[in-house]
C-alpha cells in the first residue's frame, strides 16, 4: 500500500490500499487468539522508509473489528497524562481514587495533570475493555532515544513489558511500525523475543498488486485508465516500492488528466521521466547528511555484490573500515540503516531494499 497521508503526500492511509494479505491474515489470527484469553502482545511492522508501514498500520486497525484503537506517542509510554489524552478521556476507578491519585479533570474529560502513584499502566487497566484495545505507535525506532537508566526509560520498560507479555488482564496490543533498527530499540527495553509472525518485514509489492494499486489510484482520481501497455511500463519502473508506485501513478494521473493527453510512446516517455525525477528526489533524501565521499565508499562496496544479495553486517562495516577508522565506519553503517539505504532482514543479514536504489547509488557515485 502506498504510504500517503494527504492527497499525494508521502505518509498515512489512502483509499487505494491493496496487498499485504498475508500480514493482514496473520494479524487477524493474533487478534483472535488474544481477545478470549484477555492477553496481548506486540505486533511490529518494520522496513525501510517508503515501504508503506504507516498505511499498513491504518489498514490493520480497520480490520480489527470492534477493537478500540488509539495512536500514541513515545511520551504516552511513560507519562500517564499523555496516555490518557491519547485514549480520548481521563480514566480513574472512581472520584475518590482520582483525588487520591492527584488526577485533575477539566471540561471535556481531558487530563490536565496527574500526580501521585498514577502510571500509564494504571490508565491502561482502566481504559481496556473485553473488546480489546490497540495502541498504535509509529516511528517506533525512536524508542532508542530514551537514555538507559533514566526514569523515563524505566517507566517505558515497565509499560512495554506488561503489554508485550499480556499481563494487563485485558486484551491490549501494541501495534508498532518502524525501521529495521526498531528490533534493537525494543531489545534495549528487554523486549527481544518476538514470534516470527509478529515482526513482519515490509518489502515491495508483487507485480500484480502494484498494477492493482495504480488502477485503484487512477479510479480514485477519476481518471480513465490507459492501455495495459502503459500500466505495465509504469509498474515495472516502481520495483513494487509503494513510495515509487505513488510517484509514478501521480505522474500518470496528471498526464491523463490533460485536455488532450499525448497517448503516443512519447507521452508515455514523459510520464516515466516525471516519475523518475520523483524517484531520484526520494533517493537523494535517503543520502541526505552523508558526504559524497562516503557515498562513493558505499557505491564501490555494494558494487561488489549482485542485486538482491544478502550481506553480512560485518562485511559491510569491514568494507567501510578500509576507508575510515572503525568508529566512523560503524557510524556510517548505522546511518545507512537509519535512512533506509540498507535494511536488516529477519535472519540478521542486510540487503539494499530497492533494486533501483542500488543502481542509482552505483551509477551516480561508483566512478
Amino acid at each position: 500500500m502506498p504510504p500517503t497521508d494527504n492527497h499525494h503526500g508521502d505518509r498515512g492511509p489512502k483509499p487505494y490500499f491493496h496487498g499485504r494479505k498475508k500480514i493482514i491474515d496473520v494479524f487477524k489470527a493474533v487478534l483472535h487468539a488474544n481477545k478470549p484469553s484477555k492477553t496481548g502482545t506486540t505486533f511490529l511492522v518494520h522496513g525501510a522508509p517508503g515501504a508503506g508501514k504507516t498505511a499498513l498500520l491504518a489498514e490493520l486497525c480497520k480490520v480489527a473489528k470492534r477493537w478500540k484503537h488509539a495512536r500514541i506517542s513515545l511520551t504516552a509510554l511513560h507519562d500517564p497524562v499523555a496516555m490518557a489524552q491519547a485514549l480520548g478521556r481521563a480514566y480513574a476507578i472512581d472520584l475518590k481514587a482520582s483525588v487520591e491519585a492527584g488526577i485533575i479533570y477539566v471540561k471535556g474529560g481531558i487530563v490536565e495533570t496527574v500526580a501521585g502513584h498514577a502510571t500509564p499502566i494504571e490508565i491502561l487497566k482502566c481504559a481496556a475493555t473485553k473488546h480489546g484495545l490497540i495502541l498504535v505507535l509509529d516511528e517506533a525506532q525512536r524508542l532508542s532515544t530514551f537514555a538507559e537508566g533514566s526514569q523515563e526509560h524505566v517507566r517505558v520498560s515497565d509499560t512495554l513489558d506488561l503489554i508485550h507479555n499480556g499481563e494487563l488482564e485485558m486484551p491490549v496490543m501494541l501495534l508498532a511500525g518502524g525501521l529495521s533498527t526498531t528490533l534493537d530499540a525494543f531489545a534495549s527495553f528487554g523486549i527481544s523475543r518476538f514470534t516470527r509472525q509478529c515482526k513482519p518485514t515490509l518489502g515491495g509489492l508483487s507485480p500484480h498488486d502494484t498494477k492493482t494499486v495504480i488502477r485503484k489510484f487512477l479510479h480514485h482520481e477519476k481518471v480513465v485508465p490507459p492501455p495495459p501497455k502503459w500500466i505495465n511500463a509504469v509498474a515495472e519502473q516502481t520495483h513494487g516500492w509503494p513510495q515509487h508506485i505513488i510517484s509514478y501513478a501521480s505522474s500518470l494521473s496528471n498526464h491523463l488528466s490533460g485536455i488532450t493527453p499525448d497517448m503516443s510512446d512519447n507521452g508515455l516517455g514523459s510520464v516515466l521521466q516525471a516519475g523518475q525525477e520523483e524517484q531520484i528526489a526520494y533517493y537523494q533524501d535517503r543520502f541526505k547528511g552523508i558526504f559524497p565521499s562516503a557515498r562513493r565508499v558505499m557505491a564501490r562496496l555494494f558494487a561488489k555484490k549482485p542485486t538482491g544479495t544478502d550481506m553480512d553486517p560485518k562485511w559491510i562495516i569491514d568494507g567501510f573500515s578500509e576507508a575510515y577508522p572503525e568508529e566512523k565506519a560503524t557510524a556510517l553503517f548505522k546511518r545507512a540503516l537509519e535512512q533506509g539505504i540498507i535494511d536488516v532482514q529477519i535472519d540478521g543479514y542486510c540487503r539494499i531494499p530497492i533494486p533501483s536504489l542500488r543502481s542509482f547509488l552505483i551509477d551516480t557515485y561508483g566512478h
